[in-house]
């Protein structure tokens, strides 16, 4: 009997919530949309439409560098910066959950139980009292703030959604610094060892110069001359190395370990393979940028807020129910107690607020505005962006291509200078003259080539680095 009543209760106050919430559903703002036209319907920059794919979620296998594969996954298991971010998403996923329970009624049990003991005293006589014990049940189901309550939801599923967007362009980020961190690693060691070419080759003439100047067919300056280009070609190599200390520790901290007990053994950008990087249609960008859905995300939280505040021009209906029983001894509360039971509702309107409804509406709706106007700057910046990095991309083939050639025919000319130089024909102001142009095309050829890679990580972070979106 009991239970029955106590499943007639739950049903009624379900279905007098179920029927408010029905009815707070009318209060659904819609979302507003990009206006037309912020979506491109397809780039500008010429596109492989054969090769066109978005990046796959482990983009760093595009550059065929085995080691750079192995080192980002250890970064992405090992990175304090990632660990914390992945608990607070797990913080948010709870706090979601909270929010799908708050849609349902709050209810207790209670068991008490409780003694009681008097004594009163008058002209030498005592008397004293102790009662049976009592024994209580009690269960209650409550249910307020029924109106708000879809609202209040959607703006905890969107406000959830946005924070997980954020995890995971946190997560890009800290990824793409790290392959960038490796390939600046990489460049200076490519530095190191054309500086020690540059060393060599300084020393060569620094040996040439020294032997004309003896044997008296050159002043002593083109030895003093090339004394200071060798000099300086030496502080250079010492620079480079303490640059390589200081790219190695930044990697080893991303990895979550000491520079003492990490190491890299790549020793050149010219085994790093250059990826095709070739986006698909541009609409799809807008569920696989983690920034554009967060931006979204917070559209909807801002359009539920509005939601939310309307439902204050409404009375504030709650339900409460209450079944208790007693009896004084446990056996009998078990089976035949007295039952008690209760039902309740309220309902508060407020009449006169001196118009705070009105400006606290005014309020939420300017910040959806304004939150609709964060989200469009946002998707036009994208889109911006990856036209920039696909035109970029194209002339950092053409820069390399073109430094590949300047690097070799800098090398013939710097060979052809010396070998004259020796034999007297040429004087010191050719062979310094080519000297310099070849260490600086060296080092031309390096930065370009890595300014390549770069780009390359930067697309695959604008196009979202294989990341999307998740249903819930």
């Amino acid at each position: 009997m009991r239970h029955s009543i106590v499943q007639a209760l739950t049903r009624s106050l379900l279905g007098s919530g179920i029927a408010l919430t029905l009815t707070a559903c009318a209060l659904h703002t819609d979302v507003p949309e990009l206006a037309a036209g912020d979506v491109p319907d397809a780039w500008v920059a010429p596109v492989d439409e054969a090769a066109a794919a978005w990046p796959q979620n482990t983009w760093w296998d595009g550059f065929a560098d085995p080691e750079l594969s192995s080192l980002i996954d250890t970064i992405a298991q090992q990175n304090f910066d990632l660990a914390n971010n992945r608990r607070t998403l797990e913080a948010a996923q709870i706090t979601l959950r909270e929010a799908g329970f708050e849609l349902l009624p709050t209810g207790s049990i209670t068991l008490g139980t409780g003694a009681s003991y008097s004594e009163s005293r008058s002209e030498g006589s005592t008397q004293s009292s102790s009662p049976n014990v009592p024994f209580e049940l009690g269960a209650s189901l409550s249910y307020g703030n029924i109106i708000a309550k879809p609202a209040i939801y959607t703006k905890a599923v969107a406000d959830y959604e946005s924070r997980a967007a954020q995890s995971a362009d946190v997560a890009l980020t800290t990824l793409g610094t790290s392959a960038s961190t490796y390939f600046q690693l990489l460049l200076i060691r490519d530095k190191i060892t054309a500086s020690l070419q540059n060393v060599e080759n300084a020393q060569a003439i620094s040996n040439i110069a020294n032997a004309r100047v003896e044997a008296g067919v050159a002043v002593p300056i083109e030895a003093l001359q090339q004394q200071i280009a060798l000099q300086r070609e030496m502080a250079n190599l010492s620079n480079f190395r303490q640059s390589e200390l200081s790219a190695l520790a930044s990697l080893a901290l991303l990895s979550g370990t000491g520079v003492q007990d990490f190491t890299v053994a790549g020793e050149t950008l010219n085994e790093v393979t250059v990826p095709n990087v070739q986006p698909g249609l541009p609409s799809e960008l807008l569920l696989r940028r983690p920034d554009l859905v967060q931006a979204e995300a917070q559209l909807r939280s801002s359009s539920a807020n509005v939601d939310i505040v309307r439902t204050a021009y409404f009375p504030s209906i709650s339900l409460t129910s209450n079944l208790s029983a007693g009896s004084t001894s446990l056996t009998e509360l078990i089976s035949s107690p007295e039952t008690f039971l209760s039902l309740n509702a309220s309902v508060v309107q407020t009449l006169l607020d001196n118009g705070q409804r009105d400006r606290n509406l005014e309020r939420s709706q300017l910040t959806l505005e304004s939150s609709l106007a964060d989200y469009r700057k946002t998707v036009l910046a994208a889109f911006n962006e990856i036209e920039v990095l696909l035109s970029n991309m194209q002339v950092q083939n053409q820069l390399l291509e073109v430094a590949q050639q300047n690097l070799v025919a800098a090398e013939e000319s710097f060979r052809i200078a010396q070998v004259r130089y020796e034999e007297g024909v040429t004087d010191f102001q050719t062979v310094l003259t080519s000297q310099n142009t070849l260490f600086s095309t060296r080092n031309s050829y390096l930065d370009t080539k890595l300014s390549q890679l770069n780009t390359s990580v930067s697309l695959y972070q604008a196009l979202g680095g294989g990341w999307e979106k998740e249903a819930l």
